[in-house]
């Protein structure tokens, strides 16, 4: 699944992150899997007005996610729903 920032400047590979985190205060962070603590990279994906909004957003990506795979995984018992009804592309919302 690939991820589109909210500013739209940016794509993310959902195979190639290690973590997603909400922040404090409301940023939906994505670590890639070269991720190093004391070289602080990290992208911005989305940016809300409280940290519960985010924490929405995230259980959005998940849904997709989840429902991406199982349609891959299990197409027979996804009802009359293909992969094309699942697009394995994210856009951040804006709000």
């Amino acid at each position: 699944m690939i991820i589109v920032s909210q500013d739209k400047k940016s794509i993310t590979n959902f195979d190639n992150i290690n973590t997603l985190r909400v922040t404090k205060t409301g940023e939906i962070m994505s670590f890639d899997n070269s991720y190093r603590a004391s070289d602080d990279c990290s992208d911005v994906l989305g940016t809300y007005k409280t940290e519960e909004r985010a924490k929405e957003v995230l259980k959005d990506i998940i849904s997709r996610y989840e429902a991406i795979e199982l349609c891959k995984n299990k197409p027979s018992e996804i009802l009359g729903y293909t992969l094309a009804d699942y697009t394995p592309i994210y856009e951040m919302p804006k709000e």
